[in-house]
């Protein structure tokens, strides 16, 4: 997958060098449209991790037995790079949060577990030409319901991977993902915890003359739920629904009354 990635970005970036020079000199050219900037998810068939996620991951010792269910914590990543100066860096296998039982040293000592979910998404922008200068498609991986003796719902291979990377010539953005552990809260019972966490994704775009950056947060659940919070979700909420009222506007004006 990450070779497959790699030829794809390198592609894009051939097709994105060919901006002329009177472009690159005209000011708007590195001037992005902070209103443009979208994060959507796309719709259709996303493509499956290329190896079960968590597979390789090593035991953790950490000296204790599952006592306490609503005790819940993450195992493994907290923070880890995702894509770097438009280059993919992260391996899903190994790259991942879970938020489980203390005591826990390894997910496999829970039982139940759903099959992966995946939601895949893109992150666009454009610049002063209204040009896309910049965009990212990847996917948000997640497996939920494990549960220890019948009781819990808890997450494992909570990760993001990146699918392929666009950018115009001069254009660097990175993304890098992580899980604050203030975010890893139970939001059922004592008795029959349901884990939670926040998995933020934050990106910087660098050009000649300008840094910029911000980060979008996902909120996933034992339970299967999973929702996008912040604003450049807002933005293509806001298109989806110019859109949607232009349509509907259209069809009036084609009446026809017979």
């Amino acid at each position: 997958m990450k070779k497959l990635l790699t030829l794809t970005v390198a592609a894009a970036a051939l097709l994105a060098g060919r901006a002329s020079a009177e472009d690159i000199n005209d000011p708007r050219y590195f001037a992005v449209d902070e209103n443009s900037i979208i994060i959507e998810e796309l719709k259709g068939e996303a493509v499956p991790p290329l190896l079960p996620i968590g597979a390789s991951a090593p035991k953790v010792e950490i000296g204790g037995i599952i006592d306490s269910l609503d005790k819940i914590v993450n195992l493994f990543e907290k923070v880890w790079n995702i894509i770097e100066k438009n280059q993919p860096v992260v391996n899903i296998t190994t790259n991942y949060a879970n938020a489980v039982p203390f005591g826990t040293s390894h997910w496999s000592q829970l039982q139940g577990w759903s099959r992966p979910s995946t939601k895949k998404y893109s992150f666009s922008m454009k610049n002063g030409f209204g040009s896309q200068v910049v965009k990212v498609v990847y996917q948000l991986h997640y497996t939920y319901k494990g549960n220890f003796q019948g009781k819990g719902k808890f997450l494992t291979g909570v990760t993001v991977e990146p699918v392929s990377v666009t950018t115009a010539w001069g254009y660097k953005v990175s993304l890098v993902s992580e899980v604050p552990d203030s975010t890893i809260a139970n939001v059922g019972t004592h008795e029959d915890p349901v884990a939670a966490m926040q998995v933020q994704l934050k990106w910087s775009v660098h050009t000649a003359v300008k840094d910029i950056s911000s980060k979008a947060i996902y909120y996933v659940q034992g339970d299967g739920l999973m929702e996008e919070i912040g604003s450049p979700f807002k933005n293509a909420r806001d298109q989806r629904e110019a859109t949607r009222l232009e349509t509907a506007g259209l069809q009036l004006v084609n009446v026809s009354f017979n």
